[in-house]
């Protein structure tokens, strides 16, 4: 119960930051840019590093969540072992590897956490640096009220989530295409992070496949990393390199299925077709998106954080296997790209969205994952009160799901809608 108390405290202290420095938001978008710059990186310091210090130097505490695991496959990865064949990883290939890097340093769970917090430094970077020439004043906005917000504190100080990584493609994605368009090393760059992240990369790799103007050069550049990647995989694990997709079988929450539980009843009995179904949806929306985006010749800096936030948000939403950690693969280009800061309404929406996902999840492992097979089950008051957090977290996950696709679809003057403070 302690840590839940804690991430409500964090939910509440970053909510309230938040607001001040929204509410200051004309100041903050008029600074100047070195000014700006500095102010960021003690941002940084102050809510990531600081926190981590604090947490894990001087309190002595111990990672939990997922840092276990990745703890244990980084020092198997260590001792040159093969991954899927001599030890467990839901990840991807490359995974364990990297994570296996700090601990040539520091041997302790903690250095894996110090590395969520610099690869989510890294990815920060990367998208103010390319986002600030072009959003001008909005981007510093964006940047400060991103590093403010409860969840991916939460996220990446507390619980050391790994989703981040994706978006560290992303990013680079959007130097490498302003500099020199050409699908054929998009591909390659997209290849990397299916090898490097986790299985969920396929979906913006599928989903960029129709926005691209030359998908046979795109699909090139995927083959000449991706092909000898499957080939030395399956020589060396065999089948052992499907262990990332077992995750599509198992029931997590929130989602559109584990809200309607109460109403449908269990779905486990045909859980695998529904997770298909859930993929297929995906797919379809993601691709539909793109499609639109491409007819509009969107330019690839606001068409991809756009496409992001519809193919991961829409995931979030209808996939039973979707929980609130999933938040964190799209907050930074939610935050950069696609959301309106002269909105209230947008805004409010997200910092409920922080504060639900940073509390939700924990809660829902204390009362021991259930899902809610009937309205019966309702009657219980933490089950209730849990129950209200998976529906506001899917009604605000839905919500922006709603906003990228009709940025995706709007006509393109309508879509030319410039985030400002």
């Amino acid at each position: 119960m302690t840590i839940i108390l804690i991430k409500i405290l964090v939910a509440i202290g970053g909510s309230v930051a938040f607001g001040l420095a929204y509410w200051r938001r004309s100041q903050l978008v008029n600074l100047p840019e070195a000014t700006a710059s500095r102010l960021l990186l003690s941002a940084f310091v102050l809510c990531r590093l600081v926190p981590f210090v604090v947490i894990y130097v001087v309190l002595g505490l111990e990672p939990r969540s997922d840092v276990p695991v990745f703890y244990d496959s980084a020092s198997h990865a260590l001792r040159a072992e093969v991954v899927y064949r001599d030890f467990w990883s839901p990840y991807s290939p490359l995974f364990a590897y990297m994570t296996a890097l700090p601990l040539v340093i520091w041997h302790s769970a903690k250095a894996i956490v110090l590395l969520m917090i610099l690869m989510e430094g890294l990815a920060f970077w990367l998208t103010y640096r390319f986002y600030r020439p072009r959003r001008g004043g909005v981007a510093q906005l964006a940047g400060l009220l991103y590093l403010l917000l409860p969840a991916p504190l939460v996220f990446c100080v507390i619980g050391g989530q790994e989703d981040i990584w994706m978006w560290v493609f992303g990013a680079l994605s959007l130097w490498v295409w302003s500099r020199r368009p050409d699908e054929f090393r998009l591909g390659l760059l997209m290849a990397v992070a299916l090898l490097m992240t986790k299985a969920l990369a396929v979906l913006i790799v599928a989903a960029l496949f129709f926005w691209v103007r030359r998908p046979l050069r795109y699909v090139a550049g995927l083959s000449v990393v991706g092909l000898p990647g499957l080939v030395i995989l399956y020589w060396l694990t065999g089948e052992g390199m499907l262990t990332p997709l077992m995750f599509a079988n198992m029931p997590f929450a929130p989602n559109l299925p584990t809200v309607m539980a109460p109403f449908i009843g269990d779905f486990m009995p045909y859980a695998g077709t529904l997770s298909a179904l859930g993929l297929l949806a995906v797919l379809a929306v993601s691709a539909y998106g793109g499609w639109q985006l491409r007819r509009k010749n969107e330019d690839y800096d606001r068409a991809l954080p756009t496409l992001w936030v519809l193919c991961f948000g829409f995931m979030m939403f209808v996939h039973k296997s979707s929980f609130g950690n999933y938040a964190f693969i799209y907050l930074l280009p939610l935050s950069f790209g696609l959301i309106d800061w002269r909105d209230s309404q947008q805004v409010v929406v997200l910092l409920v969205l922080n504060a639900l996902v940073t509390v939700q999840p924990s809660y829902w492992w204390k009362l021991g994952t259930p899902i809610y097979t009937s309205p019966d089950m309702l009657t219980n008051g933490q089950y209730l009160l849990e129950y209200v957090m998976e529906v506001g977290t899917v009604s605000s996950v839905a919500y922006f799901v709603w906003l990228a696709f009709r940025q995706a679809t709007a006509n393109r003057h309508r879509a030319k809608q410039r985030i400002a403070a």
